[in-house]
């Protein structure tokens, strides 16, 4: 399962399909990058190269991924204009969220649902079918947010993207009564060990300024 995938599933009401935070778009595309990163596809350029540092950019002579969503994700990556990490997860969640919602119901682990709010509105629920995949997801992150392990770099990387969109408490809480500060302590170590969850933090940010800024403008 792609981290793509995962943050959709952990964010979304198994019973109701409401989505819990406010950017999904950022989030999946944060998570492709960081799909991207783990595969060893992208990586952060350095100063002294020819490209600007602090660029997004692909390694050479890596593997070509076989999954059609991490092979658009890396044609989007190896753009010549060298995006920076922030403006990367723009563009790789760009109507994102949909096509990952599908995939999730090809594997058959969501179901579609169609609704109309009001009898007026439609609107599509996503609805889980086979809670095993969810299931597995929470209890590695548990291990890595709760019980401090280190052996697992893609959930890791899970839990500094959940923390960059302020969803890591509530997605390991789940009714448990955890200890939020324990939790947010270990987020913030996640966070900055992985550059995609950094970029991810910063591109919720500037989306909330220019929010801020058009609302009051």
């Amino acid at each position: 399962m792609l981290l793509a995938e995962a943050v959709l599933l952990l964010t979304t009401d198994d019973a109701t399909g409401k989505r819990s935070g406010r950017y999904p778009d950022l989030l999946v595309g944060g998570a492709l990058l960081a799909d991207l990163m783990l595969a060893g596809l992208v990586r952060v350029s350095e100063v002294g190269e020819q490209v600007r540092a602090n660029r997004a950019v692909t390694v050479p002579d890596a593997p070509w991924p076989t999954d059609p969503m991490l092979v658009d994700a890396l044609t989007i990556a190896a753009d010549k204009q060298h995006w920076t990490p922030q403006t990367l997860v723009s563009k790789l969640g760009h109507q994102r969220v949909n096509q990952v919602f599908e995939r999730l119901a090809t594997a058959e682990i969501l179901s579609r649902q169609e609704h109309r709010v009001l009898g007026l509105i439609p609107t599509t629920r996503w609805i889980t079918i086979d809670p095993e995949p969810e299931r597995q997801l929470r209890a590695r992150l548990d291990q890595v947010v709760l019980f401090g392990g280190e052996s697992d770099p893609e959930v890791a990387a899970l839990g500094g993207l959940l923390m960059a969109v302020r969803l890591l408490v509530p997605v390991v809480d789940q009714g448990r009564r955890v200890d939020a500060r324990a939790v947010k302590q270990r987020g913030k170590e996640l966070l900055q060990q992985y550059w995609p969850a950094v970029a991810l933090q910063k591109a919720v940010q500037s989306r909330e300024a220019a929010n801020a800024a058009a609302a009051s403008g």
